[in-house]
C-alpha cells in the first residue's frame, strides 16, 4: 500500500512536467517561423540604373523612436531581394558604415545608385557585381548624431543609430 500511495504522489508531481513538455515540445514542432522579417519596408529607394540590368528599388525597414532630447534610429536594408548575404566591411568615427553584398547573377551587370534627399544618409550604390549599402551621418548638422550598433542580421544590414542634444 505504501509503494502505491508514493507512486500516485510521484504522479501527480511527474504529470504536470511532462504534459507542459509535451505541449512545449508541440508547439515548437509546429509554430517554427519563416526567416527575416513577415512584412514589406517601409521605405523603397529608387535605383537610378546607369547599366546593366539592376532592381526597381532598395527596400529599407526603418523606425524612429524619440525620446526627450533625441532620437534612436534602426534601420534594416533589404539586400537579400537583389543578393546574397551582406557583410561589414567598413566603419569610421562612429559616424559611417558600410556594407558590401554580391548580386545575385540576373542583377550581377547592373551599375547604378539609389538614394533619396528625404533618406540622405542611406544609400545604396551596385558595381563591380556587388551592392553597397551604406549610412553616412557624417554631413548631417544635427548633432549628437552617431552609429550605436551594427551587424548583419538574417543576412541583411542592420544599423542602429542616434540622434542626441
Amino acid at each position: 500500500m505504501k509503494n502505491w500511495v508514493q507512486s500516485i504522489k510521484m504522479g501527480k508531481i511527474l504529470a504536470p512536467i511532462f504534459s507542459v513538455g509535451a505541449i512545449a515540445y508541440s508547439i515548437t514542432a509546429t509554430a517554427q517561423p519563416a526567416p527575416g522579417p513577415q512584412f514589406s519596408p517601409n521605405i523603397n529607394l529608387q535605383v537610378q540604373r546607369t547599366s546593366g540590368s539592376c532592381p526597381q528599388t532598395v527596400g529599407l525597414w526603418w523606425i524612429g523612436l524619440p525620446y526627450e532630447g533625441g532620437a534612436e534610429h534602426t534601420v534594416v536594408a533589404n539586400t537579400t531581394a537583389f543578393a546574397d548575404k551582406a557583410q561589414l566591411v567598413a566603419s569610421t568615427d562612429q559616424r559611417f558604415v558600410e556594407f558590401v553584398a554580391p548580386l545575385r547573377s540576373n542583377y550581377a551587370s547592373c551599375v547604378g545608385q539609389a538614394r533619396s534627399p528625404q533618406y540622405r544618409f542611406y544609400n545604396v550604390e551596385f558595381k563591380n557585381k556587388k551592392a553597397y549599402f551604406r549610412v553616412d551621418l557624417r554631413n548631417m548638422t544635427e548633432p549628437g548624431r552617431q552609429i550605436t550598433y551594427k551587424t548583419v542580421a538574417t543576412s541583411r544590414p542592420y544599423v542602429r543609430w542616434a540622434i542626441a542634444n
